[in-house]
């Protein structure tokens, strides 16, 4: 028989919206008994989150890396280069970002980790929420589900954003230039879908460097390995030692999934929408969002869903989807425009969902007008 605890919150997922969550709830002391249950039993540094932010931040002491400058381009085509005085294109390592989010909940007697502990039942009774995991069985009062969404759900959005990549190191320093990320380099399409190269040049002697693909059906691990083996022989780095090597699905444009007939907890993180349809980035709307969440559950006992992205910035994204899943050789250079023809401050506020009516009217007139058109009149007559 499983032992029942007591509790008031429990966060389901222990990965970066939980504890980030948990962190903000830390920072405000929280007084209210919090467990986060999370399946691994211990962390690897297996991620990487980037975004554009000034040079000062909340989380500036935890960023290993920052670059003012960011490139792209087109397959067999000179890259261009852009910039922004007052925003760096910014690295936080998951193994940081795991260490350090543990040292500040370690910091609260209210929260604990509960590692090694997968959840395999949630629901709701007259007393609370009963969290069953294969060894305890929580009674809470509020639970927040931060989990990843299951892989058939990620099966089913409009495009799936696919990567491989490895962290390499070289014996000497390298011509490399360090002050500027390859964000979307080689963009071309393969087997008929989009794909790119993503590199971080982390020193002169060490590269994180990834092969990145948008599709409609994922693509194996093995297949993205064909292709990063092809670009370690191209750079003339297929002799470097390999640090560590990071893989992943995320969904652009996830669905909504099937309605239940049951209550079901709140939802954050990828789940919950913490993902940009149209790019896969998150990372700071899921630090706005559990922000936001900690000072509410602390002032008033309630909690938030997600944060998402305005009504506009919404349809914006689902019809750049939508026109890209109908043709994908558009994506090149769907993607050199908006690169190339944005300011720089347009681009980032539209990257970090900060994009006002004006920006969105200026990225509007930047791009191939007659597939948008399809793909508006397409979700039109789909709403009717």
């Amino acid at each position: 028989m499983s032992l029942i605890k007591q509790v008031d919150l429990a966060i389901l997922g222990g990965g970066c919206a939980g504890l980030s969550l948990a962190r903000e709830l830390a920072k405000h002391d929280v007084k209210q008994s919090v467990v986060i249950i999370e399946p691994r039993t211990t962390y690897q540094d297996d991620r990487s989150w980037c975004f554009w932010a000034p040079a000062q931040h909340a989380l500036t002491d935890w960023v290993s890396c920052a670059w003012p400058q960011w490139s792209f381009g087109q397959h067999n085509q000179l890259k261009q280069f852009k910039s922004h005085v007052d925003f760096l294109y910014q690295y936080i390592r998951s193994g940081d970002f795991y260490q350090k989010s543990q040292l500040a909940i370690q910091g609260c007697s209210a929260i604990n980790l509960a590692l090694g502990q997968t959840v395999q039942e949630v629901y709701l009774e007259p007393a609370g929420w009963r969290v069953a995991t294969n060894s305890t069985t929580f009674m809470a009062q509020q639970v927040i589900d931060t989990r990843p969404p299951p892989s058939s759900l990620v099966q089913q959005s409009t495009l799936i954003q696919s990567f491989l990549g490895v962290e390499i190191l070289f014996d000497q320093p390298t011509d490399i230039d360090v002050t500027q990320v390859e964000l979307m380099t080689d963009m071309r399409l393969l087997d008929g879908e989009f794909c790119f190269t993503y590199l971080l040049p982390l020193s002169a002697q060490q590269l994180l460097v990834e092969v990145t693909v948008f599709a409609k059906t994922r693509p194996t691990q093995a297949d993205l390995q064909i292709e990063l083996d092809k670009l370690l022989h191209k750079r003339g780095w297929a002799h470097a030692h390999i640090v560590r090597t990071e893989y992943g699905n995320l969904p652009m444009g996830l669905p909504n999934g099937a309605p239940s007939t049951s209550p079901q907890p709140i939802r954050a993180g990828m789940a919950g929408g913490a993902l940009r349809p149209s790019s896969g980035y998150g990372f700071l709307r899921i630090q706005r969002w559990a922000e936001l969440c900690a000072k509410q559950y602390v002032d008033n006992g309630t909690l938030l869903p997600q944060t998402v992205s305005g009504f506009l910035m919404q349809q914006m994204d689902q019809i750049f989807l939508q026109a890209l899943q109908k043709d994908s050789a558009l994506a090149p250079v769907l993607f050199d425009n908006l690169l190339s023809q944005t300011k720089p401050d347009r681009f980032i506020r539209f990257m970090n969902d900060q994009a006002s009516l004006l920006d969105c009217l200026h990225i509007i007139a930047h791009v191939p007008k007659i597939p948008f058109i399809k793909a508006l009149l397409a979700r039109q007559r789909y709403a009717l």
